[in-house]
């Protein structure tokens, strides 16, 4: 079967990269494409999510579109403006990647490309920005440790299978199958997981399981 993307197109976009440009790009590697501004449209068995985000509210409107969005999907941001924090926030968030209104299509190419092989698609600057942030995260985490005694952080084994799988950059679906358990029941350990450990977001969690518990990611 074909791997298949959405484009969550905005109702009055600023251009038409999303079908200029994007869409023919996503053919060419034999991705079918479907578009629309609905996110009830879109199909079950979508692989990878394209968010149209030119808006100047876009992260508003992106916290929207994903409350309606009942897929499994990668996410990806496109037509967004040089808007450091919206990429940050996306990165941190758990979004694959984002793709610029000034990008061109050779960029846009190896995006796509770098993304069908489970990598991220940031600026260089954007990725120190987000290690940066989760270094100060931790540096935080072991002053806290230094000047109280916290009490030990004790995951299950399930909890720990889903962390292991999910830094081999598998998706829920994908560690729900391999658990032979239900999507929502991993989201539910992972829901449990960030409130053990205080965790913001997946990268959060990622980076806390590399410091703590590094012997079960090998």
């Amino acid at each position: 079967m074909k791997s298949s993307a959405f484009i969550l197109l905005e109702q009055n976009p600023i251009n038409n990269i999303g079908l200029d440009v994007l869409s023919p790009l996503l053919k060419t590697q034999g991705i079918e494409v479907t578009h629309g501004d609905d996110p009830a449209a879109i199909a079950e068995q979508t692989k990878l999510l394209f968010i149209e985000a030119s808006a100047e509210n876009a992260w508003e409107q992106l916290q929207n579109h994903l409350r309606a969005i009942t897929v499994d999907c990668d996410i990806i941001l496109f037509n967004i403006n040089e808007n450091t924090e919206l990429a940050n926030r996306a990165l941190l968030s758990g979004i694959r990647g984002v793709f610029y209104a000034t990008d061109n299509a050779d960029v846009v190419m190896k995006g796509i490309r770098l993304l069908l092989d489970n990598q991220l698609w940031y600026r260089r600057n954007i990725m120190c920005n987000a290690l940066s942030r989760l270094l100060h995260f931790n540096k935080d985490n072991i002053l806290q440790l230094t000047d109280t005694l916290a009490e030990p952080i004790s995951l299950t084994k399930r909890e720990k299978a889903i962390i292991v799988l999910m830094s081999k950059g598998c998706k829920n679906k994908e560690i729900a199958d391999e658990l032979s358990i239900s999507p929502h029941t991993v989201k539910t350990h992972l829901y449990s997981a960030f409130r053990k450990t205080k965790c913001r977001n997946r990268i959060e969690l990622l980076s806390w399981a590399q410091q703590n518990i590094p012997t079960e990611l090998r």
